[in-house]
């Protein structure tokens, strides 16, 4: 048994120094040791700090509720069956052994952050993912595996998609010495394919998503299936590869219409809208965005409600229809004032084009000053770059040159930073 570890845990755990756990006992240099398992003590030594920490020296580690308790909820978390995960949390809560011992705490605080996010706790599950983190010197790999695969998905959560992807990375490196069921090596293959995706990174996420698609037929997951057709066109598209993103649409229509799956209907219409927007068919686009937002309504999150009312509120701009554009705008303003999230940077958007329709000749600072900034510091590089051309042609009309060849750099560096990624959707 890692006796070093567990005393480690509990004192950290506990607020205790090495000096007042010690104290009276040992050195707190030789306490040191005994943590880093670079010596075993006496069993008498080793009776006394466990004493002292409110532990039963005899009270076997492994006397508790088997692990697979844990992974029992663990799996019903990452099927997303919400209900059965709360049963599942309050069963294992009951079972003193599931806080008080180290090995099952870890676990138990491991999965605890994804099913935060899994009840979409952003917060709770950032503040439990920096609480565990102070026992990662008392990881074993297993641990590790998990610890790295919440911290991809905390930073996925949190909008850092290049650390949540370098955090999933680190995850699949200790995965080879973890013994990961088919259901977990699938799971681990799409979210790394998710998170490339949103950094932009196409050729991972295809890669990823082909891996983790073949192991999700082989079981007949439908839902599963579906999400990785998605995650296909959508990188596809970025790709230019019209037709490929288009057949895997297809293919999601099929299983959504015949599952009655709203979401993946409102998912589908909109991204086929993105599809036909970038091949100039704005007509097209417009009828499929307007086809997603009432599936969107029923289903989807805030932010994808907004997204789906910014792209109408962008093609009408785009195309001329001014009237239609300030009907979505107010559309989107409406829907903002009724969200419970923060709607700030959402509200940038809606500024933006209100002033663009109204030629408000302070539009150019506004993009200088707030959005622009806003998006750099969200690393919303689509936006960056949408809004750097926009604000070069208005400065260019107003004879600021130099300034206006300062956001065209911006725009195309951005531009050039990501086809070496596979691209970004304007």
């Amino acid at each position: 048994m890692e006796y070093g570890k567990v005393l480690r845990f509990h004192r950290v755990k506990q607020g205790l120094t090495q000096n007042q756990l010690a104290d009276g006992i040992i050195s707190p240099a030789y306490l040191s040791k005994i943590e880093n398992d670079q010596t075993v003590p006496a069993f008498e030594v080793l009776e006394l700090l466990y004493e002292r920490l409110g532990l039963d020296f005899h009270d076997s580690s492994y006397n508790h509720p088997s692990k697979e308790k844990l992974k029992e909820w663990y799996e019903t978390i990452v099927f997303k069956r919400k209900e059965e995960a709360r049963k599942l949390k309050d069963d294992l809560i009951q079972q003193k052994d599931t806080l008080n011992n180290h090995h099952l705490y870890i676990f138990y605080e491991l999965f605890r952050i994804r099913h935060l996010l899994l009840e979409n706790e952003v917060e709770k599950a950032y503040e439990a993912w920096k609480n565990i983190r102070r026992h990662e010197d008392t990881f074993d790999e297993e641990m590790e595996y998990y610890f790295h695969l919440s911290s991809g998905l905390v930073s996925y959560y949190l909008g850092d998609y290049e650390e949540s992807y370098l955090e999933l990375m680190e995850a699949k490196n200790y995965s080879v010495s973890v013994n990961l069921e088919d259901w977990e090596q699938s799971d681990l293959f799409y979210l790394l394919a998710l998170s490339a995706s949103q950094a932009n990174n196409i050729s991972a996420s295809i890669f990823n998503a082909d891996q983790a698609l073949t192991i999700f037929q082989k079981q007949y997951n439908l839902l599963k299936s579906a999400n990785c057709h998605i995650l296909l066109g959508i990188n596809y598209g970025r790709l230019k590869n019209y037709g490929k993103a288009l057949e895997n649409y297809h293919l999601v229509s099929k299983i959504a219409t015949q599952t009655n799956n709203y979401y993946h209907l409102g998912v589908i219409y909109h991204n086929i809208g993105v599809i036909e927007s970038r091949r100039g068919h704005y007509d097209t686009a417009l009828m499929n965005y307007k086809k997603s937002l009432p599936y969107r309504k029923k289903t989807a999150s805030d932010h994808e409600i907004f997204e789906t009312i910014y792209c109408l509120i962008f093609e009408t701009y785009k195309i001329g229809e001014y009237d239609d554009c300030k009907k979505w705008i107010s559309e989107g303003y409406s829907y903002l004032e009724s969200s419970l999230h923060d709607t700030s940077t959402d509200e940038i958007h809606l500024t933006v084009y209100t002033m663009l329709i109204n030629d408000d000749n302070k539009t150019s600072q506004y993009l200088e000053d707030v959005a622009i900034p806003r998006f750099q510091e969200r690393k919303q590089d689509r936006f960056v770059i949408r809004y750097s051309f926009i604000v070069a042609d208005l400065l260019e009309a107003e004879r600021s040159y130099k300034r206006s060849t300062k956001y065209l750099r911006l725009a195309i560096d951005l531009l050039n930073k990501h086809s070496n990624l596979g691209g970004i959707v304007l």
